[in-house]
């Protein structure tokens, strides 16, 4: 293989808004990888990608560049459906692979991604909820553990964006927005869900007068604990993400972006991000970091896993339903593989 050995040889599948950032960290921030692949159905793109960070081999089939033998580690950035039989080719080629999230398009096929690496015994997909990387949300989690405030009783989870695609619908804002407060709720907890309550309202008739685009969502834990989630994917005045512990004797909580405080025309003002970049850029780099040394250093991937992906879309359809029915839902889960129980 060329190039320096010490480095690890990465292919990225999807050369979209996702594929592109983990492809420039790749290239230009981390010193122990190599971009040595890039896949997309559109050749052009995944031309021109491959021209700006370097002279990267070029694929038109994902599991063509997991197949290759040049290519010691995958990023699966492609569309949603592709993810699981990507991660399947990964699994059967032994290469551990970063899935952005979600891991599958349905709770049945993230299953047999789980299935599959039981199978294999050794633990080799890491899913891309890149929270658990943000240095703010890592702050809050700690303080969940370290006692000076007494262990956790709720989490609060913000999540708020300016505007999403007219294409978006309620389930897609579960799936793919409120997917990433799911994972955190357990995350920071250390609990498994047990049940979901989900109640909407339409505030942008753009996206059709039956899609929710403020959803409000309370979550049963599986050690007693409580969450509550606020997802206002058209809420216009920017990007937000907050996460706050109300624990037996403090609070931790996520701080306002560290931006300039501006006094002007009798106002005192701070400006808030424009979308998920502006908020995670720094969550995106530290998370390829960390996989690429967990790699080099032979040790299986430290953020969430195939299990993590799993009940992540567990949950999710469990709160597609509440939403529909107007009810709680109870989740129905087999019991957690002893390989996920590290």
């Amino acid at each position: 293989m060329s190039g320096n050995p010490e480095q690890i040889a990465v292919g990225v599948i999807g050369t979209g808004g996702m594929g592109s950032i983990h492809a420039e960290n790749l290239h230009t921030r981390v010193a122990n990888a190599r971009l040595t692949a890039v896949s997309d159905v559109d050749a052009e793109r995944a031309g021109k990608l491959a021209q700006q960070y370097g002279s990267a081999a070029i694929f038109t089939d994902g599991a063509e560049l997991i197949r290759d033998e040049n290519v010691e580690a995958v990023v699966i950035a492609s569309p949603d459906p592709t993810h699981a039989p990507l991660v399947l080719e990964c699994l059967k080629t032994e290469k551990p692979v970063l899935c952005e999230k979600p891991l599958a398009d349905s709770a049945e096929a993230a299953l047999e991604v789980v299935e599959a690496e039981v199978e294999l015994g050794r633990k080799l997909v890491q899913v891309g909820f890149m929270r658990r990387y943000d240095p703010q949300h890592v702050a809050v989690a700690r303080k969940a553990t370290e006692g000076e405030i007494g262990r956790p009783l709720m989490f609060k989870g913000v999540h708020r964006a300016p505007e999403v695609p007219t294409s978006w619908d309620s389930e897609f804002v579960i799936r793919n927005a409120l997917v990433h407060d799911l994972d955190s709720a357990r995350w920071m907890l250390g609990q498994e869900i047990e049940e979901v309550f989900v109640r909407g309202v339409n505030n942008d008739p753009a996206l059709g007068e039956d899609t929710c685009d403020l959803q409000s969502v309370q979550l049963d834990m599986s050690g007693g604990c409580i969450a509550s989630v606020e997802v206002f994917v058209t809420a216009r005045y920017g990007y937000e993400v907050n996460a706050e512990l109300l624990c037996e004797r403090g609070i931790a909580q996520t701080p306002l972006p560290h931006d300039v405080v501006v006094r002007s025309a009798f106002n005192r003002s701070q400006r808030v991000p424009e979308g998920f970049l502006g908020r995670f850029s720094d969550a995106y780099e530290i998370e390829v970091e960390q996989w690429i040394d967990a790699l080099r250093r032979g040790e299986e991937p430290g953020g969430a896993d195939a299990w993590d992906g799993y009940i992540s879309l567990v949950a999710s359809e469990g709160c597609v339903e509440s939403l529909k029915t107007g009810s709680p839902q109870r989740l129905e889960k087999p019991e957690r593989p002893k390989l996920y129980r590290s």
